[in-house]
């Protein structure tokens, strides 16, 4: 019985018998007792709500509990939210008459204190009507039905669902229990409280019963699921009211058209947009940007164009968030002359850009490497009055960092405070990778000691920042030394920094250390990544170590991590670097005939492994077949084989392959 859900408890029905009194028995008392012991608190997490409901119906459920309470029954036999269900709404109104049989056997202080208990509810003060119905139970005497589902509303309204559950066992056989509105209060409060489950169960309970629902409780009930991520369990309530004939309310269409388009079924949102549309001529831009969006995530720009237009030819006045979405969109998608286009666009029609406009903007053109145009668009925002934020400080500090633009970022991070913007651990992070790939490693080091102290500003990051950076210059007794460094801290490295240290050592000879380092990750419970092991694998390669080499690609294929292109890339290419030019062709040989593994990236290396070798013509007869391969060269392709050729002498075939190279770069050129 324990198992049976709590709201399962009325579905057994009692025959209707004459009208009896409320037991007050002893067992009863210390049942109700333990339910009252238990302290519920919407904010004290799902766990003890969990924990609350499991006790509720232990209870509940309790022979003992259901023999010691003896209950008015209802009249057995409702239906649906038409008929007998329908009739006992209408004969019973929610008045003291909907109790009357009851009226007989309560007292006068009964009926006054009930008539107190409806007057506190029908004020709001809930916790007053409350404590009177205590005070009742205390002295056996039982508040009048109208008065108890005030009560059980009221209650759920502030979501006091222990109290409000207690009250509503009682109205089982008082003629309340089946009222449409008990059903839906405690609906509405539980989707409100965040218990989706129990909510639908009760709305089951309530259909089982023939109480029909409003379209309140289902508009609750979506919007709590809807909340919780249960975008299929909304969606079936509204399949379920389509089905009924009945018009789901406007407010359900607009919680799905935004959830869907967010889960990756953007086409069950523009349908149910366009069905919103019909029903009540809803022409916000915020639904419509909800789809755009959802558009935009799966990268359908022809979808979204043409929501766009549709936007437009219904006279809906696209907004900034509409230009956010399509900027951002058109950026990521290579086509920056459109997102440019769009950005002046709205300022053509006084849409005044927001904070996330520019620093859209700001990443798209620092990726581009267009550094002066980035800052022109810094200086529009500033001219518009705009704050910039750490969002928009940390894409302008990338960007400038990616330019080489060291000093001007570093000048930038002085005028934040006055901005009333401090940095944080990411900012640092930024500012320390970006010095040191511009080989300013004193200065990058100058920042780190500065910063270090200052508590919450150097973290995981920040220190993975400074290995990397020390480790690709060649400092790797530097590298070694933050990193150990960063574990006195109390910091625990991740993958990468594990990974940038053990490239740093490897790179620089130290094979032993850094094999030891990668066992001591393995040991602290650091999984190494694909990266990790290619680093290591190239490294064995390189050093003519084969036994090792193919240990570690075995067991990269036995975690499931690899080998990818990466993979035979780097074994390639320590193959011919250690000599063994013959076993580098070998590996790609296997790969062509396995049809498997080949991308412009293990072309290249073995292009660059017989341009080392002074094998232009086998590289340039690699480069005639990528296309056969499923491969199109890329700019490291080109350079590659010209610098080949150039070694060689043959200036003129290096000639043809830059003019490929600059026709082939006219082709990516993005269509406006």
């Amino acid at each position: 019985m324990a198992s049976e859900s709590l709201f399962r408890i009325g579905a057994r029905r009692r025959p209707r018998t004459s009208a009896q009194p409320f037991l007050q028995c002893q067992t009863c008392a210390s049942q109700r007792q333990s339910i009252h012991s238990i302290s519920y608190s919407s904010k004290q997490g799902n766990i003890h709500k969990n924990a609350l409901f499991r006790k509720m119906q232990a209870n509940m459920l309790e022979d003992s509990w259901r023999n010691s309470i003896r209950l008015f029954s209802s009249k057995e036999g409702s239906t649906g939210d038409t008929g007998e269900g329908r009739k006992r709404d209408q004969v019973n109104p929610e008045g003291e008459d909907s109790g009357s049989h009851i009226f007989e056997s309560m007292s006068k202080d009964s009926l006054q204190e009930s008539s107190l208990i409806r007057s506190f509810c029908q004020q709001g003060k809930i916790d007053e009507a409350y404590r009177v119905f205590l005070e009742m139970k205390a002295k056996d005497k039982v508040a009048s039905l109208n008065a108890l589902m005030l009560l059980v509303s009221g209650l759920a309204r502030l979501g006091q669902l222990e109290n409000a559950f207690h009250i509503f066992v009682q109205l089982k056989g008082m003629g309340g229990y089946y009222k449409r509105t008990i059903y839906s209060g405690l609906i509405v409060a539980l989707s409100r409280a965040g218990h989706y489950e129990e909510a639908s169960d009760l709305l089951q309970q309530a259909k089982r019963h023939g109480v029909g629902s409003p379209m309140s409780v289902f508009k609750a009930l979506v919007q709590t699921l809807v909340k919780s991520g249960h975008s299929k369990a909304a969606y079936e309530l509204y399949v379920e009211l389509k089905s009924k004939n009945r018009v789901p309310d406007a407010a359900i269409l607009d919680d799905l058209v935004f959830a869907w388009s967010q889960s990756g079924e953007v086409d069950v949102a523009y349908n149910l947009l366009q069905e919103l549309i019909l029903q009540s001529g809803a022409l916000r831009p915020s639904l419509f940007n909800a789809v755009l969006k959802g558009y935009a995530m799966e990268g359908r720009s022809v979808d979204a164009v043409k929501l766009f237009k549709e936007m437009e030819s219904k006279n809906i006045e696209p907004n900034v968030i509409t230009y956010n979405t399509l900027i951002d969109m058109f950026g990521k998608s290579g086509n920056l002359p459109e997102a440019l286009r769009l950005y002046d666009t709205m300022k053509k029609r006084d849409i005044s850009p927001s904070v996330i406009t520019f620093s859209t903007l700001i990443n798209l053109l620092g990726r581009a490497n267009l550094i002066d145009e980035a800052y022109e668009v810094w200086t529009d925002m500033r001219n518009y009055g705009i704050k910039p934020n750490l969002i928009t400080y940390n894409t302008l500090f990338k960007a400038l960092g990616r330019s080489g633009h060291i000093d001007a970022a570093t000048y930038i991070v002085e005028q934040m405070a006055e901005e009333g913007v401090y940095p944080d651990s990411y900012t640092f992070s930024i500012l320390v990778h970006s010095l040191g790939k511009a080989n300013k490693l004193a200065a990058a080091k100058s920042l780190f000691d500065k910063i270090k102290s200052k508590p919450g500003v150097v973290d995981v990051v920040t220190y993975t920042s400074l290995v990397s950076a020390m480790g690709k210059s060649g400092f790797v007794d530097e590298a070694e030394q933050y990193f150990c460094e960063m574990k006195e801290r109390g910091l625990t490295p991740t993958v990468v920094a594990y990974s940038s240290l053990i490239d740093a050592l490897t790179k620089s000879g130290k094979l032993e250390e850094g094999y030891a380092y990668f066992e001591e990750m393995e040991s602290t419970g650091c999984t190494p990544n694909a990266v990790t092991f290619n680093t290591l694998i190239h490294a064995f390669a390189k050093a003519g170590l084969p036994d090792l080499t193919n240990k570690l690609m075995k067991e990269m294929e036995a975690r499931g991590c690899g080998p990818d292109p990466y993979t035979y890339s780097s074994l390639i290419d320590g193959l011919s670097k250690s000599g063994s030019i013959d076993a580098a062709v070998k590996v790609f040989n296997e790969l062509k005939s396995l049809g498997a593994g080949l991308t412009v990236v293990v072309c290249n290396s073995i292009i660059s492994a017989y341009v080392r070798a002074n094998r232009i013509d086998d590289a340039l007869e690699c480069f005639n077949e990528m296309p056969q391969l499923g491969c199109s060269p890329d700019d490291w392709t080109y350079r590659s084989l010209c610098f080949g050729l150039k070694q060689a002498g043959r200036i003129q075939e290096a000639w043809k392959i830059e003019q490929l190279q600059q026709l082939s770069a006219s082709k990516r050129i993005p269509f406006i």
